[in-house]
């Protein structure tokens, strides 16, 4: 299905175009050609894995901020937010000034190909992990985590790294299988949904350090957990890579598709059982929207997780325990709620 254009778009036709078309157009989802009759259409264009990336930055940005801003105090936002900016240019740097150069390093001196795989699995454990913990060199983020709220912390830390993750992924796929680079963006639905799984996986690895940290147990013994955590993720990835699965090409994307998902769901319930131990023994209906004050009574009450019609998470009609009338509200801040 191609979509049609009529002719040359001013700068006025331009601004009333959808945005639906052109926002992608920008970014490469869709770009303008010609019939042999002149006509113009539009197809994918070649920059669609500048589109998948876009993609899936947003949906994580969307999904983890969602997850922070409802759990999080409102003080305790600015650090979140500078955990993950701290974090978002490290795998790039990580893997271009460190990896990069160890690496070369690496097979000059180990010289056969039969260690060299083992060798490299290493790499990502023992660079990835202590660097998403960097941010904690600052007092003012080190002196804010605490038993409580370490999950919160782990998920800023972890997506920040996973945000970072993306670009840099997306630039190695570009570079070493321009084929692939090239495909229409929705053919790369697959490394949208992988990249998107290892938000949740980075915040639980995170989440064992931080954790392990605040039960007294140490950070380094913590960091060593997740970097042992991270290897075993990674494990079947260099079983594939080595031939273990057999010569057939789609078993081992099977496999570790599957080992990705499985990994994904340990860590989310791990995170939110952790969670829920951390102080955090609260309804579900409270969690995600909160508790709000009544219109009419002016009284506060929890919010239901069913018994409501939503728009979004904060503007929500629903009913208030109190007076029994139906009123639209909107959520209140964790910092502001009196319970």
């Amino acid at each position: 299905m191609t979509l049609r254009s009529r002719g040359p778009l001013s700068f006025s036709r331009r601004r009333k175009c959808c945005v639906a078309i052109w926002i992608p157009a920008c970014a490469g989802i869709t770009k303008k050609n010609k019939f042999p009759d002149g006509t113009k259409y539009w197809y994918p264009g070649k920059n669609s894995m500048v589109t998948a990336t876009l993609i899936t930055v947003v949906l994580a940005a969307l999904i983890s901020g969602a997850v922070l801003w409802i759990t999080a105090p409102e003080s305790e936002l600015p650090p979140l937010g500078l955990c993950a900016v701290l974090t978002a240019p490290m795998c790039w740097i990580m893997l271009h000034l460190v990896r990069g150069p160890m690496d070369t390093a690496l097979q000059s001196f180990a010289g056969s190909d039969v260690w060299l795989p083992w060798l490299r699995s290493a790499w990502a454990p023992l660079t990835e992990e202590p660097v998403k913990l960097w941010p904690l060199l600052l007092p003012s983020v080190r002196n804010r985590v605490t038993r409580e709220n370490f999950i919160r912390f782990a998920i800023a830390l972890g997506c920040g790294f996973a945000f970072g993750e993306v670009f840099t992924v997306a630039q190695l796929i570009s570079e070493r299988t321009p084929e692939v680079a090239a495909m229409p963006w929705y053919l790369l639905s697959g490394m949208i949904s992988e990249r998107l799984m290892t938000f949740c996986i980075h915040s639980g690895m995170t989440a064992i350090a931080l954790g392990v940290w605040k039960h007294r147990a140490g950070i380094t013994v913590g960091l060593f957990l997740a970097m042992i955590a991270h290897f075993l993720a990674n494990f079947p990835i260099v079983m594939a890579r080595r031939g273990w699965f057999g010569t057939d090409t789609e078993t081992p994307l099977l496999i570790v598709y599957f080992w990705t998902i499985s990994c994904t769901l340990l860590s989310a319930a791990g995170l939110y059982v952790e969670y829920q131990r951390s102080g955090n023994r609260t309804p579900a209906g409270k969690q995600i929207y909160g508790t709000t004050i009544c219109p009419g009574c002016k009284r506060e009450f929890e919010r239901s997780l069913i018994a409501g019609v939503n728009l979004g998470i904060d503007l929500r009609y629903e009913r208030c325990p109190h007076c029994g009338q139906w009123h639209w509200t909107r959520r209140r801040k964790p910092v502001e709620s009196s319970s």
